[in-house]
């Protein structure tokens, strides 16, 4: 039998839900994947749910330290803009464009838990890039007119694009994309 970890696994889990979803997300699909029966799964994991959203609050806590840091950092609005971009797609390649495509599905789910921490992530996201924004109107960088919560829209819009056409047309996620978002961006909100 394979050797298990709750990492392994939850690495598994990552893979499997990318390539098949949250409908075909089962102990036996898993245990398929890892070559290994689905009871050896619930040694580490009570349940499906628990592994979920145990990867989720990896996630989630891990993207919140990171943007956290980014909005305390003694650097004008739009080097911060960049560098949070930069970090946002570190932590979307960690799960091959997973993550995006699960906030889609966790909606769908009848499990107001999760949707819940779905929901505190997106208002700590906005709160941190409005931050970001805010400073930037106060330094005269970036224009008055601009709203945080479109500019994180327009983001996030991009990268749940970019896992959709890595799903659905197997395009590769090249790393540095962060850059033409910046651009974009950047051309859109600086004075």
């Amino acid at each position: 039998m394979r050797k298990l970890s709750k990492e392994i696994i939850k690495k598994a889990a990552i893979e499997l839900i990318k390539e098949k979803g949250l409908k075909e997300f089962t102990a036996r699909n898993l245990g398929n994947k890892l070559q290994v029966t689905d009871a050896a799964i619930f040694k580490y994991f009570p349940s499906l749910r628990n592994l979920f959203e145990e990867i989720l609050l990896d996630f989630i806590g891990e993207c919140k330290q990171t943007f956290s840091s980014i909005a305390l950092e003694n650097l004008p609005a739009d080097e911060k803009l960049i560098k949070f971009l930069q970090a946002y797609e570190f932590k979307f390649l960690q799960t091959d464009g997973a993550m995006p495509l699960l906030c889609f599905e966790i909606p769908r789910m009848n499990d107001e838990g999760l949707k819940e921490l779905i929901r505190d992530f997106w208002n700590f996201y906005l709160e941190k890039l409005g931050e970001i924004i805010e400073q930037g109107k106060k330094e005269e960088i970036f224009k008055e007119e601009v709203d945080s919560k479109t500019v994180g829209l327009m983001i996030n819009g991009y990268f749940i694009s970019k896992s959709l056409r890595n799903l659905v047309g197997g395009e590769s996620i090249e790393e540095g994309f962060y850059k033409k978002i910046a651009d974009i961006v950047l051309k859109g909100i600086k004075k």
